[in-house]
């Protein structure tokens, strides 16, 4: 390994690379971009995009580009392809500086960079942050058998080194394990070997799918109540109605109603530091992406934290239902739908409220920057990836929590059966 000081932000860095000049791919981007700043004044007579626009006059048209980063064409489209940078190296080695100063990391520990990697030395584990991570204070860090508090780590990144016996210490110390990728997605996680539990399972597959989904309603939204205390006359009614939905459909579409009550009662500005951030990002007023219509593909940066919540929440209730032997493919109110865990997203729905005021109680009071967030050239936003580890470490609950919920869900598949008619001998 080299300990380089990166041309653009100055910032020490660790690579296998001893040539390298840049910690990150935006201080490469700004870094080129200084060197060869006549490239992207001087008008090329060659470089034309369909016989009509040149490479200058596309450096003054886009905004993002006016910092005089390099570019190149894409054939495709015509478009330059490093148009989603939208900060400079500086201000991206600051935002990773800030976050990570403010990560503090005790029985939740988070990874993240380039390279990053979980191994075994010696009978330790060895976790050691990216190469691009050289505002992380701690690049490795070694964790014993038997006298850690750890009770989970979360890797933000689909590059690195995971080796087989960091995956076997993790199982034998009982450590959840989790992968997220760049889209906020749960990409991979741990858990001790599955019980199979078939008595569960059969009744699962046996009770009635629309009691399920009224109950697993009712209590999410209890919890929006407990949440916003002022929504709890108009909940009310929503309660009511499902009570008595005799259909799935019918029980979606009153879910779908009081979704809109509850996400309004959560408008509230957004404070920034700069004054040059879009006019939309100022303030929070829907859940829906500008993109997708739904809540993935965010397109406000509160949506882009709730999605890293929800990608841990989703991996703490299906590791959960693991353990417990459950089928997690079997919803009741969520469709069933292949490759998908139905039951997962069934049973985040109570919890996803508790998730909520974590995140906007937390997001109020942040004084934002622009650099804090990556936006794609669809317009899809993403975290710095030191905010998104302070994110997901936010968003762990307790696993008392999550048991919780399982074991009623387990209560009541159990109660149902005991209700339900037994078939003649």
């Amino acid at each position: 390994m080299h300990y380089l000081v990166c041309s653009q932000c100055q910032s020490e860095f660790v690579t296998r690379n001893k040539q390298a000049k840049y910690c990150s791919r935006p201080c490469s981007n700004s870094g080129r971009a200084r060197v060869k700043k006549d490239l992207t004044t001087k008008t090329n007579p060659s470089h034309f995009i369909n016989g009509a626009t040149s490479i200058t006059e596309i450096t003054h048209s886009v905004s993002a580009l006016n910092d005089q980063r390099p570019f190149e064409i894409s054939p495709s489209d015509g478009l330059p392809g490093y148009i989603q940078f939208t900060s400079n190296g500086n201000e991206h080695a600051e935002s990773g500086k800030r976050w990570a100063a403010r990560n503090k990391e005790k029985d939740v520990i988070t990874l993240a960079g380039n390279g990053c990697s979980l191994q075994v030395d010696k009978g330790q584990l060895v976790l050691r942050s990216g190469y691009t991570c050289s505002t992380v204070p701690n690049l490795e860090r070694r964790i014993s058998r038997g006298v850690h508090v750890v009770r989970a780590i979360i890797v933000l990144n689909t590059t690195g080194n995971l080796s087989t016996a960091a995956i076997q210490w993790c199982a034998d110390q009982r450590i959840a394990l989790y992968m997220l990728d760049r889209d906020a997605s749960l990409t991979a996680l741990t858990h001790t070997p599955t019980p199979h539990v078939v008595s569960l399972r059969r009744l699962q597959y046996s009770t009635d799918s629309i009691v399920l989904a009224r109950e697993i309603l009712v209590r999410k939204l209890a919890a929006c109540c407990r949440t916003k205390s002022e929504l709890t006359e108009s909940i009310i009614t929503f309660v009511e109605s499902i009570k008595q939905a005799n259909s799935l459909d019918t029980l979606r579409l009153l879910e779908a109603r009081a979704a809109l009550t509850y996400w309004s009662a959560w408008n509230m500005p957004i404070k920034w530091k700069e004054k040059s951030v879009p006019t939309e990002w100022k303030s929070f007023t829907q859940r829906a992406s500008g993109i997708s219509g739904k809540g993935y593909q965010a397109t406000h940066p509160v949506n882009s934290l709730l999605n890293y919540a929800y990608a841990i929440l989703a991996g703490q209730v299906e590791r959960a239902l693991q353990i417990s032997g459950l089928d997690v493919a079997v919803g009741s109110l969520h469709a069933d739908q292949d490759g998908r865990a139905s039951l997962v997203f069934d049973l985040m729905e109570p919890l996803r409220p508790v998730i909520d005021q974590i995140i906007f109680s937390w997001a109020s009071t942040q004084r934002w920057r622009r650099a804090d967030f990556v936006v794609d050239r669809k317009g899809v936003i993403r975290l710095h990836p030191q905010l998104g580890r302070v994110v997901v470490k936010k968003a762990m609950l307790p696993e008392k929590t999550i048991r919780a919920e399982i074991d009623f869900y387990i209560g009541r598949l159990k109660q149902l059966n005991h209700q339900s008619p037994k078939p003649a001998a």
